[in-house]
């Protein structure tokens, strides 16, 4: 029998299309589950895309979902681009119809509704995007709330972490990452660093995103400290 099967979905700070392969988040929060449950079998798949918003995949949900048959745990982590596009109301109705499909075809599935990204503003961050964003997080907290499902505040945590000083969790670039140099550290801040736009960009680094799988799997280990197996 095939192991625990755990999937996400999300826009562009899940699909970390900027890392290598081995680095993404897929890989690391397999790795990371695998040693917490000492369970090899664990597998861990990723159908976030850039710029993804909730009414994209929805649309593409029928010919993707049809890849699994099975599903034990689907983590689910929108809001950027769903908040630039229509809004938080339109956002909210849209995460209800994903969240039913869910339901609908996966019911013995464990769902994890994530908040995102935090931005070290104004320190690294020339906007606040965070006044913006906050909303949008409570939101999808409040409905996880209705719907009996586990959060993943990632917000809150890259929040305190930023707090503590270890604000260097996002990807250099001026609003994007470069595909082919992608800067996901410091390497270039005496060139650039004098100017807050250099810091300007949403995309985890490779420190943000072991912050992130971090707080996936304390929150995931903590909720079914007995694996993730879905039971009828």
């Amino acid at each position: 029998m095939a192991g625990p099967y755990v999937l996400q979905l999300g826009d562009c700070t899940v699909a970390c299309s900027y890392m290598l392969p081995h680095q993404r988040g897929e890989v690391r929060l397999q790795e990371r589950l695998r040693e917490a449950y000492s369970d090899p079998t664990i597998c861990v798949g990723s159908e976030g895309l850039d710029g993804e918003a909730t009414e994209d995949f929805l649309k593409r949900y029928d010919r993707t979902m049809k890849r699994y048959a099975t599903l034990d745990l689907i983590i689910v982590r929108y809001g950027v681009n769903d908040r630039k596009r229509y809004g938080i109301a339109p956002f909210r109705s849209k995460l209800i119809e994903l969240c039913d499909h869910l339901s609908r075809d996966y019911p013995q599935a464990k769902v994890l509704l994530e908040t995102g990204i935090y931005v070290d503003y104004p320190a690294h961050y020339a906007f606040d995007r965070n006044s913006k964003l906050a909303p949008v997080y409570r939101m999808i907290t409040d409905l996880a709330a209705e719907r009996g499902y586990t959060v993943v505040d990632i917000f809150g945590r890259m929040q305190a972490e930023t707090a503590a000083g270890n604000w260097d969790l996002r990807a250099r670039g001026f609003g994007s990452v470069d595909e082919e140099q992608p800067v996901l550290g410091p390497g270039l801040d005496h060139i650039h660093g004098h100017d807050v736009r250099w810091f300007t960009n949403i995309h985890p680094n490779l420190w943000g995103l072991q912050v992130i799988v971090d707080e996936e799997v304390k929150v995931i280990t903590h909720t079914w400290p007995g694996g993730l197996r879905a039971t009828s």
